[in-house]
């Protein structure tokens, strides 16, 4: 019998900034990714992303975009948020942009 999936601690504190900071983003789903580095540097970053259209210009389908895999790098029609957080779960950098965070 498999186990359940471990749930990231960092996703409650990130969720926590998002609906804060960010209550655009409040409802998108958020991706946690550990980062290696040296001592002192980010340990994680959290991304988020939404398309402000139903519609996309570049044939994306609205599933994919949601997903997170939408292959269009830099979008005018997209709110994207990448959290920079360190070990004990504090924001070091919040970057706002229309960029897809791979």
């Amino acid at each position: 019998m498999a186990r359940p999936k471990r749930v990231n601690p960092m996703l409650s504190v990130a969720q926590k900034y998002v609906n804060q900071h960010v209550p655009e983003l409040k409802d998108v789903p958020l991706r946690v990714r550990s980062l290696d580095g040296p001592p002192g540097a980010p340990r994680y970053t959290v991304t988020a992303e939404e398309c402000r259209t139903d519609t996309c210009p570049y044939g994306v389908s609205h599933e994919t975009a949601a997903a997170g895999k939408c292959p269009v790098l830099k979008c005018q029609l997209r709110h994207s948020l990448r959290l920079l957080l360190d070990r004990q779960g504090e924001v070091v950098e919040d970057m706002r942009s229309e960029i897809h965070w791979h």
